[in-house]
């Protein structure tokens, strides 16, 4: 690609286009029925939230539902493509021009403007705010000086790079080239917000007004979120689903959530534990299970940088050679996981096969290391969601333990616990965790290695050599050499080991009759459901 011509959108993000997946409806469950209105009603599991604002929680079903982006992927084609935009250029991927779609108002009638877009990229990206899309403007000209990392007071309120011009035109300044902007614009974190977000931002917490194709009804805390399907959504069919309501039921585990499924009083559950698939498909029907054409998801353990015992190395290589994932992924997840070998999924152009050579089991070998290196005497703590994987987490725990030696601690806990206190670096050991692309990148796994990157909070890890690449990848426009920067950069960073791979989960959902799951790259999405009944 010559990077002298005005790249289009699309042109200038590393798509892949998947065939659309069909789904059959199950047929052995009982018939649903929704929530006595008469409408087509959808439900699905979530946890109580810690928001329901797109920008506070990134990766919040509730808020993409309420949120429709600049850029999106359409669940019909697979493609990247605008949304709230009309247009996404640049010349050389540092400098991007965007053209608003005309007519698109909020859902309280109010117009979504190029401003509305400015105001809330600005509130995100304020450090003192403490919204955990923050890390998504990390990229954005002018972000340092609102994000100082000596943790003093910032120095200024707005992104430089970000430039109103009128009403329907904006125009955004990176700090480095980046061929993947405008996927970093279908993110929740660059959702637009109305004035009466800041003119009540409390009141705003609790019934948040945007521009997607539901809009906020309620919200009974520790019970549901209710939202309804707005009839000014002016994205077509692939970017929004069936139902007319949709309710976010609250659930503390899957566990509950799976039993009001065999009752009937559930639609949808993502995520679903591969402990719990072949019970699934036992009771509800080979149709109720929804799998996901693209594996885009990886469990880890992450090492925090800032935890000194556990800050080398040749440990965090023992460690990884004392787990029998082989085993793991065929007894305790009944084949419905393959060990990970790479810090990228498979699925990504610059997946290595084995670049994670201390991936390998080898629990004689993982000893030696650990001998030569001073041994360990501590406790290594596994911090993880205690709402999922237990027994997964159970099973690490106890190969670490009894192969290498050492006294191993499980901490499960909430994960809205879990996040913060990866984000605000106060882990107290290794945190088990699954990790997926909000889009289809390289960049979306490897940037949380980069010094101050997305995610980077969670390990803290941190390399001149490996930084200097990542900008290199992404600043590269031609795909070949953009993927073979990114290779060399993983190369660099896995052998310090700051997260271990673990396993490339199977991934799949549960649908009920009345719910067509449909997903987007690799990733399920309740409020794209169609409905069945």
């Amino acid at each position: 690609m010559e990077r002298q011509k005005k790249t289009a959108l699309v042109a200038c993000v590393v798509s892949l286009m998947l065939a659309a997946t069909g789904c059959s409806s199950a047929s052995s469950q009982a018939e649903q029925v929704g929530d006595g209105s008469g409408e087509a009603t959808l439900s699905f599991m979530t946890s109580e939230p810690k928001s329901i604002v797109p920008q506070k929680d990134p990766g919040s079903q509730i808020g993409m539902a309420l949120c429709a982006n600049l850029m999106e992927v359409n669940s019909e084609t697979q493609k990247l493509e605008p949304l709230a935009a009309k247009s996404v250029t640049s010349d050389d991927a540092q400098v991007w021009d965007i053209e608003l779609q005309d007519g698109w108002t909020f859902h309280d009638g109010t117009p979504v403007t190029a401003q509305s877009f400015a105001d809330a990229w600005n509130a995100t990206a304020t450090g003192s705010n403490a919204w955990q899309g923050n890390g998504t403007f990390v990229s954005f000209e002018g972000y340092d000086k609102m994000n100082p990392l000596d943790g003093g007071k910032a120095k200024a309120s707005e992104l430089s790079g970000v430039k109103v011009v009128d009403d329907t035109h904006m125009e955004v300044t990176l700090k480095a080239p980046n061929r993947d902007f405008p996927a970093i614009l279908s993110t929740n974190p660059t959702c637009p917000m109305p004035q009466s977000a800041f003119d009540d931002e409390t009141g705003y917490d609790q019934a948040p007004v945007s521009n997607g194709p539901y809009k906020f009804d309620s919200w009974e805390h520790n019970q549901q979120v209710v939202m309804e399907k707005w009839d000014g959504f002016k994205g077509a069919e692939g970017f929004s689903g069936g139902a007319e309501k949709l309710i976010g039921k609250i659930y503390t585990s899957v566990d509950p959530a799976y039993t009001d499924m065999t009752a009937g009083n559930l639609d949808m559950i993502r995520n679903v534990p591969a402990t719990m698939v072949d019970k699934a498909s036992s009771q509800l029907g080979e149709e109720a299970l929804y799998k996901v054409a693209i594996g885009s998801k990886q469990q880890t353990l992450q090492v925090p940088a800032y935890v000194d015992e556990l800050t080398s190395p040749a440990l965090r290589q023992a460690i990884s050679m004392s787990i029998d994932r082989e085993a793991i992924a065929t007894s305790l997840l009944k084949g419905h996981a393959e060990p990970s070998d790479s810090l990228v999924p498979p699925s990504l152009e610059s997946y290595v096969p084995g670049s994670c050579e201390a991936c390998t089991f080898d629990p004689k070998e993982a000893k030696e290391i650990l001998a030569d290196d001073g041994g360990f005497e501590g406790t290594l703590t596994i911090e993880s969601n205690s709402n999922s994987d237990q027994q997964l987490v159970q099973a690490i725990a106890k190969q670490i333990q009894d192969n290498l030696g050492i006294k191993v601690q499980m901490k499960p806990m909430l994960g809205t616990e879990l996040s913060e206190r990866r984000n605000n670096q106060k882990l107290e050991g290794a945190a088990f965790g699954l990790w997926g692309w909000s889009y289809m990148s390289p960049d979306q796994y490897l940037s949380q290695y980069e010094t101050g990157g997305d995610g980077n909070l969670a390990t803290g890890y941190s390399n001149p050599e490996v930084d200097k690449l990542l900008r290199a990848a992404r600043a590269e426009m031609d795909d070949g050499k953009s993927t073979e920067l990114f290779k060399h950069a993983e190369a660099k960073i896995i052998k310090d080991l700051p997260a271990i791979p673990l396993f490339i989960p199977t991934d799949y959902g549960l649908q009920s009759k009345c719910a067509v799951l449909n997903d987007v790259q690799g990733d399920l999405q309740y409020y794209r459901a169609g409905y069945g009944c």
